[in-house]
């Protein structure tokens, strides 16, 4: 998975800590950065594993979407659907590895609960707009700045292409999420897996997958 920094005035904020396997190269490359931050898109082990162990070292405030709180440490509290067909086994298989311990991340405590006020990042410094997201999980955020829509799992690249992510707890609201990306109509997309895709790839391919699923707009 991949995390980035987002620099602010009041000190620079790190979105998404990755999994434990990650920790010492995560580490290196945020200790350059002034982080007093971490803004988790949302509460899944792959991008909050290293939280609590940051927030440890660097005493960094949280930030996570209200409704994933439930979802801290806990992935059976908001099990996944695929998003389609060719996606059902694997489904089945991050629903059950979800359950399983070794994939829970350490527990740890937001200090701020991102809810629908879009100017909340401004308020620590940041030229930035906080983005809902809801769909992968029901708390999904993305952050907005200088045309760059910091994702999460709103979206993919993670075979190194843009793709719809595989899996969403609530795939109609996902859809809509998709929605809201097109009509916001970034320069980039820094996707929680894979490289940063432009939003001119990307484009076709969340029109494709609304095309199909018009329904859930409705």
């Amino acid at each position: 998975m991949t995390c980035y920094v987002l620099r602010g005035r009041k000190g620079d904020m790190l979105i998404d800590t990755g999994i434990p396997l990650i920790y010492k190269r995560l580490i290196e490359y945020i200790n350059p950065y002034d982080i007093r931050y971490i803004l988790l898109t949302h509460a899944h082990t792959d991008h909050d594993g290293n939280t609590a162990r940051i927030w440890k070292e660097l005493n960094a405030e949280i930030f996570l979407g209200e409704r994933d709180r439930e979802l801290v440490g806990h992935f059976e509290r908001q099990p996944v659907k695929a998003t389609s067909s060719r996606y059902r086994v694997r489904n089945i298989q991050q629903n059950v590895c979800g359950r399983m311990r070794m994939f829970s991340s350490a527990p740890y405590t937001p200090d701020i609960l991102l809810g629908n006020d879009r100017n909340i990042l401004r308020e620590y410094g940041f030229d930035a707009e906080l983005i809902p997201l809801p769909g992968h999980t029901l708390g999904s955020v993305g952050v907005f700045s200088e045309g760059v829509l910091y994702c999460g799992d709103a979206f993919t690249a993670i075979w190194g292409k843009p793709d719809i992510t595989p899996h969403a707890v609530a795939p109609a609201a996902m859809a809509r999420s998709l929605k809201s990306i097109l009509e916001l109509s970034p320069e980039w997309l820094a996707t929680g897996h894979g490289l940063p895709v432009k939003m001119s790839e990307a484009r076709l391919v969340i029109r494709k997958y609304l095309l199909m699923h018009r329904h859930q707009l409705k």
